[in-house]
């Protein structure tokens, strides 16, 4: 049995054991990605220069244009302004409102959240195709907090088992509101809720302060250990991929106005669920299969409403 960094468990790359870890490193035979995979271990994240081609971006933007002057199509989350809502092109330009779940509702998604380079990378990781469950589209930057993903985006009794990427859609432009993250953070101690019972944040159990004592600490732990704060200025079509417990935000606007066309996925191996699988309508609990084995659930739509044959 696997000695994790975490005392939930983890991936394989969290294996307390470098000689575990050495061996299943050596045993990837493509070196591009076994280095890929090696930065992922030390730093936390990978970027992937090129992942996505421009011609599958064009074509999901395209249908993107297309779905948001259909009404009742997409439905986003705005901040500070209470749950989901009908989809408005003024409020996605607003910093951190996400269009929800759009990856999966255009032909086009799975190309991007899927696209081969991705593939690979989750195969390696995961040693199981990959199941997104949750994929955000952000037309301007979010300027979210520093934050850890398993605090809040749960899979099912085993947290740590996630990996989330982040798709370049356009250049991104300085000032716009980068991707940033602490480099080799998904080291540090980690945090946990309910008295160490839990890795995951929730609200009516924990109330308000210990998320932002747990804001908090990474922000002190960062100044502690000297962490580096990084920032993703991505052409179009690159890909950041990282750890689940890689520290990581939306750093400030400072030039008002200019967008930063992302799309963020969210996976876990297909082994796996999401917590919110032992919730949802049971005929939604249904996985949307891609012809390359990889797939598709919700916590927003049906799986009828999923369009994945592209992939």
């Amino acid at each position: 049995m696997a000695d994790f960094r975490s005392k939930f468990g983890g991936l394989w790359i969290d294996d307390l054991d470098p000689a575990a870890v050495q061996a299943k490193l050596a045993a990837i035979a493509d070196p591009v990605l076994r280095d890929q995979v090696a930065s992922l271990i030390r730093d936390g994240y990978v970027v992937i220069p090129g992942g996505v081609d421009h011609a599958a971006i064009d074509q999901y933007l395209a249908e993107y244009e297309a779905a948001a002057d259909t009404p009742d199509f997409f439905q986003i989350e705005v901040p500070m302004a209470g749950c989901r809502q009908t989809f408005a092109r003024d409020k996605t330009l607003l910093p951190g409102t996400k269009v929800l779940d759009s990856g999966m509702l255009l032909p086009a998604g799975p190309r991007l959240s899927f696209a081969p380079p991705i593939r690979a990378f989750l195969n390696a990781v995961f040693e199981d195709d990959g199941l997104a469950f949750q994929t955000l589209h952000f037309e301007v930057g979010s300027t979210q907090a520093i934050h850890q993903d398993t605090a809040y985006v749960v899979v099912e009794d085993e947290p740590m088992r996630l990996l989330a990427s982040w798709i370049a859609l356009e250049d991104i432009q300085p000032g716009s509101g980068e991707l940033i993250y602490l480099v080799g953070g998904h080291r540090m101690a980690e945090h946990v809720y309910a008295d160490g019972h839990s890795k995951n944040w929730d609200p009516p159990r924990d109330g308000n302060p210990p998320h932002d004592a747990h804001l908090a600490y990474l922000r002190h732990e960062a100044a502690r250990l000297g962490l580096k704060q990084g920032s993703f200025s991505a052409k179009k079509g690159d890909v950041l991929i990282w750890h689940a417990d890689l520290p990581h935000g939306g750093g400030e606007i400072t030039r008002p106005g200019t967008s930063r066309r992302s799309l963020v996925t969210h996976y876990c191996p297909k082994s796996n669920e999401p917590h919110y699988a032992g919730f949802i309508p049971p005929n939604w609990q249904t996985r949307s299969e891609t012809r390359h084995g990889d797939a598709y659930m919700s916590l927003y739509y049906p799986p009828d409403r999923f369009r994945v044959s592209e992939a």
